[in-house]
């Protein structure tokens, strides 16, 4: 029989597969039918339907033959997808020890075996159902092909309208395996791969899950048995990246700290463009919340690159420092030296510079400087009722004066402006105090143009460049959640990029030729010599010699000094004598308009062959011992087999400076940045100043207490918010910030302030912000409940001296039991807490810092009670005991959770820990004496009262005041 046999006689039509169900299937009567049964023959049960048979058979009855086992299934299962059911492969032998044979089934054919273990889902199935349809086929040696024959070609059960949803149909073919490697190396999203399947092949039946497992093979595939970090420094190694990373190690194990890396085409444009640099960080790029580090600087086209990238485990001076030494150690010759560094005003990063860069000059971004300026203006720049000025642009006047300050070409004009500034804003002393004590004393060499002008900064005061750079990054970046070789190729990919536009703009600035330059005897000398940037810098400033003419004093020469071209005066006396401008006229950061891959490694020829350093190793082989040579063995490997190291990722997620970031809407996936200070404050502004009212806002809304003592779910207890500080949900504005509920703390403390967090006012406010402290879950306030209830029991003796009395220790018992459930029984979670059940300090101060291992203090004004410090009653205190600080602020009826800066001052440590805490705790209070004296100078300053304390100080004894 022809095996070539032509498709028309092998297609199946859709009548044909209607006829074969119409044909094979029984009748079937349903629950209501009426037909009546012929006598004699068995009745069946009503509910239970008859079973089905299709037949099949007849599609794969044929004689068709084929050279190749694979052919022979393809057929078979063209045949099967246009009958709308699949088929696989249940067993396959090529003859190599056996015959050679081939079994086909339906996907649905086998018995499903229970799991002996409890499933995970209870929506979980299977697709066996016992089928009985199957095909064999078989090879004759004499004609050497292969023959399909039907076994059974019955099926029970119902054939399917259509093959999505079957795995086997949706299978993908090698072509679009390759397809999809591809798309996958290049971060296509599942989406845009599986609806490019579909466009390619409209017949395609792949799902999108299928879509998401073959990526996750493919990546699988390709990291092997490679750990993450060996995977990465393959992959760096590969792409001849310059990196270097350092350890720590924790629990015996060697874990990563900090890892630095350059491209090596970063590195030649870093040589070439060395002049300028920015620097900032930025963050969501990896799962463990490391903050990456990006120097960027720019090309003679002003075109922004990425010198190098740098995972942190913090962002100390420790760790900038190390970044910053792996950065120098990439410049070739010590004449490629920064001149001019920019960054925010990161303290860490601006006390690391110097020690590096002691040559560069480290600059501050006025961007950052001037809205945190408008944004303490916002705050403390108010005006009186009835004044003729408004408030927005009294503020504007005062940011205005604030940036004539920073533009001071000269000392003499900046002490004008100073002086300005001060008599304009002398209504407001806190404000001219901020800008001078945190502005102006501190960083006015890096800030006003006087000082700033000195250096050759090229017209950057910002760090703009870098913060653009982050959005770029972010652009390749799908999500915040990957690992550090997902963050890297997103990198990798950025990076080409990246310089296939810089070197597009090379090749523009040596092919075009601008109108404006030609036939013109200044420009002559310089054409195609320097970038068109550079061209147009000069052309801006020659025409300023109208004015200037050739005295250097009107011109102030600050584009040679700024930017290393001619300046006004110069230019003045070419055009004069008709003479081009030379070369070396032009600084050297504009000249270059390629990419130099220089060979030589410094300023003097190195032994790269390291014949010396060889020698000295193999000594030190021969007559080290066995250990000393095991290390040397060691080391030698890290550095020939990089791929090999045994350094795992960081454990947990690093704990990076700043306060801890409220909660969001968005999803934790997303990488973009939360908004900072000013853009609250701004975005404050802009929503309320056109419903602002003449009444006077009130710095905390009023909520009443209901007349009854005992709160009820009806009317339940009010709180002093009722929703903490959103964009939508604004509160007035403070006179001392935007925080909610700041004006309920001493005001020698808001400085040291970073956060005030509401938590739900249902009575149980106390343990909910210190759940939120403690797990980061306020609905965890349950757990601290059942602590602190178990404290208690396990030590009554010392409770009871603490308290003073049996009664007052049964009271703070009872007080942490669950209260009587009502008749609805409704879940402590839901209901309101009675007076009895609230969180009361001091007594429960002791409680929680001793089951924490905290140090909790109460801050408030002298209205909502004392402020006082709780230690640990018996641990040993903790290496770092500044962060493990726990602040709950006092609010009429409430408590908040108060976030501190790290190192303010603390109030005096409470009477009865002293009296009644084991030896080994009293290091805790050693650790706060200097923050504890400093909280009292500053609370003298304000005149406050004294309080004496009578009895334990809760709602049964309260606090009186003289």
């Amino acid at each position: 029989m022809d095996s070539r046999r032509t498709k028309a006689q092998n297609s199946v039509t859709e009548g044909e597969i209607n006829e074969v169900v119409e044909v094979r299937r029984p009748v079937v009567l349903g629950l209501f039918a009426t037909a009546i049964v012929p006598s004699g023959q068995p009745r069946s049960p009503p509910n239970v339907p008859q079973p089905i048979e299709i037949d099949t058979s007849s599609h794969f009855a044929t004689d068709r033959e084929e050279n190749d086992r694979d052919e022979l299934i393809k057929w078979a299962r063209s045949v099967s997808q246009s009958l709308r059911f699949a088929i696989i492969v249940r067993r396959s032998d090529s003859g190599e020890k056996r015959k050679a044979q081939l079994v086909l089934e339906c996907e649905r054919s086998g018995k499903y075996v229970p799991a002996k273990k409890k499933l995970k889902s209870d929506t979980s199935g299977t697709r066996k159902c016992e089928c009985p349809f199957r095909l064999r086929g078989y090879y004759n040696k004499a004609t050497k092909l292969w023959r399909l024959t039907v076994v059974n070609g019955m099926h029970n059960h119902e054939l399917d309208k259509g093959l999505e949803g079957h795995l086997v149909a949706g299978r993908l073919k090698p072509q679009e395996k390759e397809f999809m490697d591809e798309m996958t190396r290049n971060a296509v999203a599942p989406k845009n791969i599986l609806s490019t399947l579909k466009e390619r092949d409209p017949e395609n039946k792949t799902s999108a899950k299928q879509v998401y497992n073959a990526r996750h093979r493919y990546r699988v595939k390709m990291r092997a048995s490679m750990t993450e970090m060996q995977h990465l420094c393959k992959k760096l190694d590969d792409n001849k990246y310059y990196y270097k990373y350092r350890t720590v190690v924790e629990d015996g194990v060697e874990h990563l700290q900090d890892i630095f890396f350059a491209h090596p085409r970063s590195i030649t444009l870093l040589n070439s463009f060395h002049t300028v640099l920015m620097m900032d960080s930025t963050y969501k790029t990896s799962k463990y919340k490391m903050p990456l580090f990006e120097i960027v600087g720019y090309t003679s086209t002003e075109k922004t690159f990425n010198v190098a990238f740098a995972w942190l485990s913090n962002e100390k001076e420790d760790n900038f420092i190390w970044a910053l030494q792996q950065l120098r150690c990439l410049l070739r010759r010590e004449t490629n030296l920064p001149k001019v560094i920019l960054t925010d005003r990161d303290l860490a990063l601006m006390n690391a510079i110097p020690a590096v860069f002691p040559e560069a000059a480290a600059l501050v971004c006025r961007f950052h400087v001037k809205k945190n300026v408008r944004t303490k203006a916002a705050e403390l720049v108010k005006v009186r009722d009835g004044e003729k000025v408004k408030a927005a642009d009294m503020r504007e006047r005062v940011c205005l004066a604030f940036e004539d300050v920073l533009d001071s070409s000269t000392e003499a004009e900046y002490t004008e402006n100073v002086m300005a500034f001060r008599k304009l804003c002398k209504r407001w002393p806190k404000f001219v105090r901020y800008v001078e004590e945190t502005i102006l004393d501190t960083d006015k060499e890096k800030l006003v143009s006087a000082w700033v002008d000195k250096y050759m900064h090229m017209g950057n005061h910002t760090t703009n460049r870098a913060e653009s750079a982050h959005g770029v990054l972010k652009s390749y970046l799908t999500d915040g959640l990957g690992d550090l070789v997902k963050g890297w190729e997103s990198i990798h990919r950025m990076l080409g990029n990246q310089f296939t536009q810089v070197q597009t703009e090379f090749g523009q600035n040596m092919s075009v030729y601008g109108h404006t330059y030609r036939k013109k005897t200044l420009y002559s000398t310089l054409m195609f010599k320097v970038s068109r940037r550079a061209m147009r810098y000069i052309h801006t400033e020659s025409k300023r010699v109208e004015f200037t003419g050739m005295d250097s004093m009107k011109c102030g020469c600050l584009m040679r000094t700024n930017y290393g071209l001619p300046c006004a005066c110069l230019i003045a006396k070419k055009l004069h004598h008709n003479r081009p401008i030379r070369l070396d006229e032009v600084y050297k950061h504009w000249k270059i308009i390629c990419f130099q891959d220089e060979e030589v490694g410094g300023d003097v020829e190195d032994d790269y062959a390291c014949t010396a350093e060889w020698q000295a190793i193999q000594e030190r082989l021969r007559t080290a011992d066995v250990s000393m040579k095991n290390e040397i063995r060691d080391q030698l490997r890290k550095i020939a087999y990089p791929t090999t190291t045994d350094v795992e990722p960081p454990t947990t997620n690093v704990k990076s400076k700043g306060a801890k970031k409220k909660k969001v809407v968005r999803g934790t996936r997303s990488t973009s940045r939360d908004k900072s200070r000013w853009e609250h404050v701004e975005e404050y502004f802009t929503e309320t100043q056109a419903s602002q009212s003449s009444k006077p806002s009130p710095s905390i809304p009023s909520h009443s207490r209901p007349s009854s003592s005992q709160p009820t779910a009806s009317n339940p207890m009010p709180t002093v918010s009722e929703a903490p500080l959103t964009v939508s949900n604004p509160l007035p504005l403070t006179s001392s910030s935007q925080i909610f509920g700041i004006n309920h703390m001493p005001k020698f403390m808001h400085p040291f302030i970073e956060d005030i967090i509401n938590v739900d006012g249902d009575g149980y406010c106390g343990y909910r912000a210190v759940a939120l402290a403690q797990r980061g879950n306020e609905d965890d306030f349950e757990l601290i409940r059942c602590n602190m209830s178990r404290e208690l029991r396990l030590n009554k003796d010392m409770y009871v001296a603490i308290f003073g009395c049996e009664e007052r220790y049964q009271y703070i018992c009872d007080a942490l039991l669950p209260p009587s459930r009502t008749r609805q029984r409704t879940s402590i979670r839901n209901s309101v807490a009675p007076m009895d059940k609230w969180f009361t300090l001091p007594d429960m101060g002791h409680i929680v810092a001793t089951i924490l291992d905290r140090v909790v203090v109460q801050l408030s004004i002298l209205q909502n009670g004392p402020c006082e410090t709780f230690f640990p009653l018996r641990s040993i205190p903790s290496p770092n005991p500044s962060s493990r600080v726990i602040c709950l602020g006092a609010l009429p009826d409430h408590y908040v959770l108060v976030k501190l800066k790290v190192g303010c001052p603390i109030p005096k440590s409470n009477k009865s820990w002293k009296q009644y805490c084991a030896k080994q705790s009293l290091g805790w209070e050693d650790s706060f004496i200097a923050a504890q004296h400093r909280f009292e100078e500053m609370m003298s300053t304000e005149n406050v009262v004294p309080i004496q304390i009578v009895g334990a100080g809760s709602r049964e004894t309260p606090l009186v005041i003289d």
